[in-house]
């Protein structure tokens, strides 16, 4: 006679309502987390979703927790831009998109970016790939003659991560020092 499993032992989907309750705090604690920053309260967060906070509760165990869900989409979103700079068939204009999406991404998220890829485990598969996609980035700039020749992934790497210390060293709302500084560097790794 075959164990027949029970209705309780097979796990469930999350029922619509509440993945879509998880969008709402989401999003919400996106924005208030770039207003205030990590430190925001959860009430505050549960104001701009206009749930209750133990709604939020059942679903995310605390602010770390909604920390972790953010940086898990801030790292998919990342992979998704490259691969969309990827599809260009233009290899500047791909990595100058890119860029600027680091650049648009980080401002936006000024606030909490650092405590966003602080959470991002080291041998993470989407960040790996995202990797992997930059290379490939870098790559096909260097073969189409935007690039010069000894320009690595390293150096768009390294680009990548001063961009955030730019934005966060500028003020509020103003995207001209990452602009240009962005433009300075490209210039500098041109071929020519």
């Amino acid at each position: 006679m075959s164990p027949r499993t029970s209705p309780s032992a097979t796990p469930r989907s999350p029922r619509r309502d509440a993945l879509r309750n998880d969008a709402i705090v989401v999003n919400a604690a996106r924005a208030v987390f770039a207003e205030q920053g990590p430190q925001a309260s959860m009430e505050a967060i549960a104001a701009r979703a206009g749930l209750g906070v133990g709604t939020i509760y059942r679903r995310f165990a605390g602010k770390d927790a909604l920390l972790d869900a953010i940086a898990r989409l801030f790292v998919e979103e990342m992979d998704r831009a490259a691969a969309t700079a990827l599809e260009d068939p233009d290899p500047a204009a791909g990595l100058e998109r890119f860029l600027d999406f680091v650049g648009t991404f980080n401002a936006e998220k000024r606030r909490y970016a650092t405590s966003l890829t602080d959470r991002v485990p080291r041998d993470d598969d989407v960040s790996a790939r995202t990797a992997d996609r930059v290379r490939q980035l870098t790559q096909n700039a260097v073969e189409s003659g935007y690039l010069a020749q000894a320009v690595t992934a390293d150096d768009i790497k390294d680009l990548i991560l001063a961009i955030r210390g730019v934005v966060a060293a500028s003020p509020d709302g103003d995207d001209g020092p990452w602009r240009r500084f962005v433009r300075i560097h490209l210039a500098g790794l041109r071929a020519g």
